[in-house]
């Protein structure tokens, strides 16, 4: 028995040393391409983001189209002229633990019963549905942890319903624990000026969401436009609870990352009543760049790792003083000082930057993005700003061999295709590219006149 255990240990050993040597190649091939992928990926750079452009051609917010800044019609709320960002306006809206329901009635009553209907006019079945703006497929709420969908059938008519037209807004990207101005401002803003524009003081933005839960921005802001007895926050009904029920409703879930400032005239505006609201002088840039700051995030991923050398780059270029600040907390005003203060702003991606609506008019923005991450996000939310919003791509951060492996997707695939690459590219340090930074400043100095607004 002893001399068989032997024997088939030994007739493994030999199996296994027969099976590695016919496999060598499938080890030996990947160590031989190795040096090659390092050469590639240190030598080449990944391939640039489609569209990116660190100096534009062509301004971004160029339009020639002419129109209101507002509609509001039986179909949607819209808000600007060119490349206009429409809301959906949909009769009988109910939101309930499970779903939310679109409560289908006879065309005819609920034509009778349209707030706003042009001119009295009576549409047709084809002609409701080809103007209607598209309805989100869904909703979110309790921080985006709970999904419900939106679905369309006919409800049972003894529900309560809130008369006149409503806003409502859920918690769409806005995750639990995790306030996020940027996205606040696509509900808040669009309410701000629905309610300011049309003059209509009963309207009310249902807001499925705390006090609490929001931003000390958000609060700020709505503070400063004085909304407060606009919003009204509302918890999602509970399981065998009767379902919130509006009779007329704008729906501020869906789009996001879109132009709700509809032009300079209204950015102004806004700008004005919140500088006012926070005693902050009204500046616009002067002729030269008097001060340059760099905007840092105080908490969360995405600071820019290496911005002591940014700054001395920035002294060296430009012969300005150079303040280094942290953004991103304290009070809503205290917020919006920062970003007025200086005529050229260095500041990581980031939801913070929806400050840069507040800026100088005419300021220089260097906005730079973390290593395989970009969006043009930020220039659609400034476009109306009247401020100068420059790209700049971050490298790779030293020593991070993830993303050196992701480096070979490039840009657009790791933003488009692959999201544990989007997911972790945005989380890193930002590393400025110093030698880019040095460059775009030698161009900045050439063409100061040429790119700033005077007034």
């Amino acid at each position: 028995m002893r001399g068989m255990g032997i024997g088939m240990a030994r007739r493994s050993r030999g199996l296994l040393c027969r099976y590695l040597m016919r496999s060598w190649f499938i080890l030996v091939i990947p160590c031989l391409f190795l040096p090659f992928l390092f050469l590639q990926v240190s030598i080449f750079p990944p391939s640039q983001p489609r569209g990116f452009s660190p100096i534009p051609e062509v301004e971004y917010d160029s339009c020639t189209t002419t129109g209101p800044a507002f509609s509001l019609d039986d179909f949607s709320f819209c808000t600007g002229a060119c490349r206009s960002t429409c809301f959906p306006r949909v009769r009988r809206l109910c939101i309930s633990a499970s779903e939310v329901t679109v409560c289908e009635m006879d065309l005819k009553k609920e034509q009778s019963s349209a707030r706003g209907n042009l001119s009295g006019m009576e549409f047709s079945e084809e002609f409701v549905k080809s103007s209607q703006v598209e309805l989100p497929t869904f909703m979110r709420f309790e921080g985006e942890r709970l999904t419900l969908p939106l679905i369309h059938r006919s409800c049972e008519r003894e529900r309560v319903w809130i008369d006149g037209l409503s806003l409502v807004a859920d918690q769409r990207f806005l995750p639990f624990n995790k306030p996020n101005p940027h996205h606040e401002a696509e509900k808040l803003i669009p309410a701000t000026f629905l309610v300011q524009h049309y003059e209509a003081e009963n309207i009310t933005l249902y807001w499925f969401s705390q006090k609490e839960e929001v931003s000390d921005w958000a609060n700020g802001f709505i503070k400063a436009v004085e909304m407060e007895n606009s919003i009204k926050y509302v918890d999602l009904p509970r399981k065998h609870e009767s379902p919130i029920c509006f009779k007329d409703a704008i729906v501020l879930s869906a789009p996001t990352n879109v132009r709700y400032i509809p032009d300079q005239q209204r950015n102004e505006w806004l700008r004005r009543r919140v500088l006012q609201h926070c005693s902050i002088p009204i500046v616009n840039t002067s002729l030269s760049i008097e001060k340059a700051i760099i905007l840092d995030r105080r908490n969360g991923p995405r600071h820019l790792a290496n911005k002591l050398k940014v700054a001395e780059i920035l002294y060296q270029a430009l012969k300005v003083p150079v303040d280094i600040q942290l953004v991103g907390s304290g009070s809503f005003c205290h917020q919006v000082q920062k970003v007025t203060e200086g005529s050229l702003l260095l500041v990581p991606h980031g939801s913070q930057n929806v400050n840069l609506i507040f800026a100088r008019p005419g300021a220089i923005v260097i906005e730079v993005f973390p290593f395989l991450f970009y969006n043009n996000a930020l220039r659609n939310y400034t476009h109306a700003a009247n401020v100068h919003i420059y790209p700049l791509l971050g490298v790779r951060p030293p020593g991070d061999i993830l993303l050196w492996i992701f480096s070979l997707l490039g840009w657009d695939n790791c933003y488009y295709h692959v999201r544990l690459c989007k997911n972790y590219s945005r989380r890193q340090p930002i590393y400025v590219n110093l030698l880019e930074l040095e460059n775009f400043l030698t161009w900045i100095i050439k063409m100061v006149p040429m790119s700033l607004h005077f007034s």
